[in-house]
């Protein structure tokens, strides 16, 4: 009888536990850097409660904690240390997958990207260097990842000039934005990166006194992203 009680519990649970993860997915795909800090409090906390080594479940839960670190860092500048918390539990959570791809690479160095805010500036230049052979490593691996550019775009935008950065800004953002592609609903890849390619190669072409591409780029994305209030009421 006991038994019987068991399978018939799991066979009721288990659908409404299989929806709730879904629409975790579904609701973590949305995640912005202009994502309310309770939403993805709560998204983080639904995913540290329902703990599980699925490949999917490990890259969005380091997802939505590197997000988190920009509500610290951009919101509340206060609180240093939880923004540097996030990035240290993004990173961690990613060490879990088993086989690193093209997409945790990526992610991984826009993560340790922005640990170098918290690094000391006598080990700058090795971990600086690190963080941008992930991001070739990631485009190594999949040269269709419009993520892997992404990174590698972020990683030469933030390296002075003086250093030889800020030289394929441009190439690299642009590569990315064109292998944007339509993914499935229900699908749990990756879809993130493609209005944040946009909103630096705008905010590129700005610092860089070339307004008639920063307005082209600008058109562009309006055109694309016509509900995206960001563009919008984006000005040059």
């Amino acid at each position: 009888m006991k038994k019987r009680l068991i399978v018939l519990l799991t066979t009721l649970l288990f659908p409404a536990l299989s929806w709730a993860q879904e629409n975790m997915f579904h609701e973590v795909q949305k995640i912005s850097w202009k994502t309310h800090k309770d939403s993805l409090q709560k998204i983080i906390t639904y995913m540290n409660n329902h703990p599980s080594n699925d490949y999917y479940y490990l890259y969005w839960t380091a997802y939505a904690h590197y997000m988190n670190y920009f509500n610290y860092k951009l919101s509340i500048p206060a609180e240093e240390k939880k923004a540097h918390q996030c990035l240290e539990q993004a990173s961690k959570i990613l060490s879990q997958i088993t086989k690193p791809n093209s997409e945790t690479m990526a992610l991984q160095s826009l993560i340790d990207g922005l640990k170098l805010n918290f690094t000391n500036i006598f080990l700058l230049p090795i971990k600086a260097g690190k963080v941008g052979k992930l991001a070739e490593r990631a485009i190594d691996l999949n040269p269709k990842n419009p993520r892997a550019y992404y990174a590698l775009a972020i990683y030469d935008f933030y390296t002075p000039k003086m250093y030889g950065g800020r030289k394929q800004v441009e190439s690299n953002l642009i590569k990315a934005i064109s292998l944007s592609t339509i993914v499935a609903e229900n699908s749990k890849e990756p879809q993130w990166c493609i209005i944040e390619s946009y909103l630096f190669l705008i905010r590129y072409f700005k610092e860089e006194n070339q307004k008639n591409k920063a307005q082209h780029y600008l058109q562009e994305a309006k055109t694309k992203f016509p509900e995206n209030t960001t563009f919008l009421q984006y000005k040059l």
